[in-house]
């Protein structure tokens, strides 16, 4: 049922993350708080290759001083980089602050829309974000934050671990353990031990959840209701990329500036490859990522806008919302 450790870099090691990544195989991800920017840092993506992790964490623990990892196994949705955890909730250049989760549990309350997308996402997307885009300052609200803990356990005991730039903090939703200086959203992979919630210390007596939860929460039979999509639709995105990468590789620099300003539209499928965890020098990586965002069938909401079916009602509630 997926695993989140949180903590200080320095006391993670390889151990940690080979145990909890052959436990939870289906997706990797990180967030954390710039210590320059006051900007959520996160990274996501699917992959069946350790050393992609360890190098992944081994750059970027030392760009902070406490950082979450989140270990993914499929429960509702496709496994793929779309849902890898943490989802944004909040974007500050949109709605004033930034704001991730990652969730651990078999199943948060959140409505279904298709097979494809998990129910971490829809419940970060359609529950949580309409809340507080109209009121952010509620993620600091103590009463508000106890109310959200209720609702993510009502189905199942579920842990959500919230990261926001307003109270700059992690807030642990659910119960947590404690293990040598870092908090596990479940005790799989660390001896037993106290349940840790809200600064005291439960003895431990949750459900154990294996495996086969998968078929308790099926989504085979809900049915599939239209969302706002991503319509792009590319063909040859990734033979486009890779085509692209081989002409610049020998160039001079203002030869490369010349070929960017050109070639705008590839410019940018390259920067989003890259930042969601492709591997932009790998052509199969390449091709999946071509699927998942352009040629694929999967209704996906836009991380930072509200759903609604007029794109240009979107546009107006922007407008008197600024």
């Amino acid at each position: 049922m997926c695993l989140i450790i949180q903590g200080k870099p320095k006391d993670f090691n390889k151990e940690i993350i080979k145990k909890a990544f052959t436990q939870n195989p289906d997706g990797f991800g990180l967030m954390y708080l710039s210590k320059t920017t006051n900007r959520i840092v996160f990274k996501k993506f699917y992959t069946k290759k350790i050393n992609k992790i360890y190098k992944t964490c081994k750059e970027h623990f030392k760009k902070c001083d406490e950082i979450a990892l989140h270990f993914r196994i499929t429960t509702q949705g496709n496994t793929n980089n779309k849902n890898c955890h943490p989802f944004q909730v909040l974007n500050q250049d949109n709605d004033r602050i930034d704001l991730f989760l990652m969730h651990n549990s078999p199943r948060i309350p959140s409505p279904l829309l298709t097979e494809n997308m998990s129910d971490s996402y829809y419940f970060s997307k359609v529950i949580l974000r309409p809340i507080l885009k109209n009121n952010y300052k509620l993620i600091k609200n103590d009463e508000f934050i106890k109310c959200l803990e209720s609702i993510i356990s009502s189905e199942c005991p579920s842990r959500v671990l919230l990261l926001d730039n307003l109270t700059k903090s992690f807030q642990f939703l659910g119960d947590w353990s404690e293990h040598k200086g870092l908090k596990y959203s479940n005790e799989n992979i660390i001896p037993n031990t106290k349940y840790w919630n809200n600064g005291y210390y439960n003895n431990y007596n949750q459900v154990h959840f294996d495996r086969s939860y998968r078929e308790d929460y099926s989504t085979s039979n809900i049915p599939k209701i239209k969302v706002q999509e991503n319509t792009t639709n590319n063909e040859n995105v990734a033979q486009d990329i890779q085509d692209f990468l081989d002409m610049i590789s020998g160039l001079k620099e203002d030869e490369i500036r010349e070929q960017v300003e050109e070639n705008p539209e590839i410019v940018a499928q390259i920067i989003l490859a890259s930042t969601n965890g492709y591997d932009i020098n790998d052509i199969n990586d390449l091709k999946v990522f071509e699927k998942e965002n352009y040629n694929s069938d999967i209704p996906y909401f836009d991380d930072t806008k509200p759903i609604t079916n007029n794109n240009n009602n979107n546009i107006e509630r922007s407008k008197n919302e600024n």
